[in-house]
């Protein structure tokens, strides 16, 4: 288990500016990591109405169930993680998660929602490149696929709201890319598939 805040700032990407940005961090295809991102909610969007996001996250090496919840900084997020050993779309979550163990399943419990009350809700998944620019400041790189869209983002993860903010304003007017708003990936997947179910 772990509890953190996380601080990001985030723009959206042309492909032409994700394919510079890979070239001059020197990211590789072989140096990229792959992640699917399973999303749940209530069936009426408890969480989403809290601007709460819950997920599990499969990647080669580890399985994360997180939830993100906000803070007073638009810029920061309490992120707080269960590791699990592994996870199947067959059995729900309560078959799969520990409520003694959880610290995830006690925080939503404390705002009122039980583990048998969500559902998936949508399926989105990432190629991703890192490159730490200086030990308290990441640069990553997404490329996200969901129900045949594909988006290009900007991350940076940082330690501090302030110098954070002046660092990534830097990288932006460095290599010439607007300032394009980014909306979190569950709420650019679920605004997509509504879209696409409509």
């Amino acid at each position: 288990m772990s509890k953190e805040m996380e601080i990001e700032f985030k723009n959206m990407l042309n492909k032409e500016e994700y394919d510079s940005l890979l070239a001059e961090y020197q990211l590789s295809e072989s140096s990229l990591k792959t992640q699917t991102n399973i999303y749940f909610d209530t069936p009426d969007f408890k969480l989403k109405a809290k601007k709460m996001g819950l997920r599990i996250r499969l990647s080669n090496s580890t399985t994360e169930f997180t939830l993100k919840t906000p803070t007073s900084n638009q810029h920061t997020l309490l992120e707080v993680t269960d590791y699990l050993s592994s996870f199947t779309s067959e059995l729900s979550l309560v078959e799969q998660i520990s409520l003694e163990t959880s610290e995830v399943a006690e925080y939503l419990i404390h705002e009122g929602i039980q583990l048998s009350s969500l559902q998936p809700i949508g399926q989105l998944t990432t190629t991703r490149g890192e490159v730490s620019l200086q030990s308290n400041v990441l640069l990553v790189l997404d490329k996200s696929l969901y129900y045949g869209k594909t988006d290009y983002e900007l991350e940076m993860e940082v330690t501090d709201v302030k110098e954070g903010s002046l660092i990534f304003k830097d990288i932006l007017k460095k290599h010439h890319i607007p300032v394009r708003h980014a909306d979190k990936k569950i709420a650019r997947m679920l605004a997509y598939k509504q879209q696409t179910e409509a």
